[in-house]
């Protein structure tokens, strides 16, 4: 999944929400912070409720809220991603450096609903501008094309909407009820793509003008070709992430029973 604008999705998609959840080891278990507006699972304004938590943190994403694992937002930093696909059109192995990525924090809210009798939780996102750079290092063929470089790199993606849908499984440890989640669903769309690479094939600019300008007119149809794979990536990303914060807050703390 190593075009550039592959690299910017899986970054940006919300999967950038969860990159110190899967490096930083579960604590043991601790009280929720005060600040985070407990919802009630048995409550008929669940889902409402669960929308005015959300809201109430938006604020703090700016920082990040390291009592919830969730590193800081604007911009968001990430030191290397390495990605590698050799299959179908697509052979590249690639390096990012110094990722910086702005724009996630500005997002719509689509769809919110939790289903505890299932055990289910739907999420629904848009992210209506956002930005990458980073430095690169490319190696590779794409539709038989060769693409090599070594430089800086910029992504600009319009209109990006994530729905992810989360089925978990009960289960206990140390006389609390947790919650592991055994599916992960993950859809995604995407407007507008446009990329710059400098510094394709050894400076030769008007090699590296023609490459950027292909990738500008075929992201469409490269996006299809690397679809599985970039789902499957969310998938596992994702899992990581919400796997991090169920094992450290019980089921019964961020979802208890009981209205009162």
């Amino acid at each position: 999944m190593n075009l550039h604008w592959s690299i910017g999705l899986l970054l940006l998609l919300g999967v950038v929400l969860q990159v110190d959840w899967i490096t930083a080891k579960p604590p043991t278990r601790k009280s929720l912070p005060s600040f985070l507006k407990v919802c009630h699972r048995d409550s008929p304004d669940l889902n409402t409720c669960a929308r005015e938590s959300y809201e109430a943190l938006r604020p703090r994403l700016m920082e990040g809220i390291p009592e919830l694992y969730i590193p800081a937002m604007e911009p968001l930093v990430v030191p290397q991603v390495k990605m590698d696909q050799d299959s179908g059109a697509i052979y590249l192995h690639s390096v990012y450096r110094n990722v910086k990525v702005t724009g996630i924090s500005k997002h719509t809210v689509n769809e919110m609903r939790l289903e505890p009798s299932k055990l289910k939780f739907i999420v629904s996102l848009t992210f209506p501008n956002l930005h990458l750079e980073s430095d690169y290092s490319i190696k590779g063929k794409i539709m038989m094309m060769p693409l090599l470089g070594d430089g800086h790199c910029m992504v600009d993606l319009t209109n990006i909407t994530m729905r992810t849908e989360l089925i978990g499984q009960e289960y206990k440890k140390n006389g609390a009820n947790y919650l592991k989640i055994n599916t992960v669903k993950v859809k995604y769309e995407l407007s507008d793509v446009h990329i710059h690479l400098d510094n394709l094939f050894n400076g030769d600019k008007a090699l590296g003008d023609r490459m950027n300008e292909f990738l500008n007119e075929n992201w469409k149809a490269l996006a299809e070709e690397v679809r599985p794979l970039m789902s499957k990536a969310l998938v596992d990303i994702l899992r990581a992430s919400v796997d991090k914060l169920f094992s450290s807050f019980s089921y019964d703390d961020l979802l208890p029973k009981g209205n009162n």
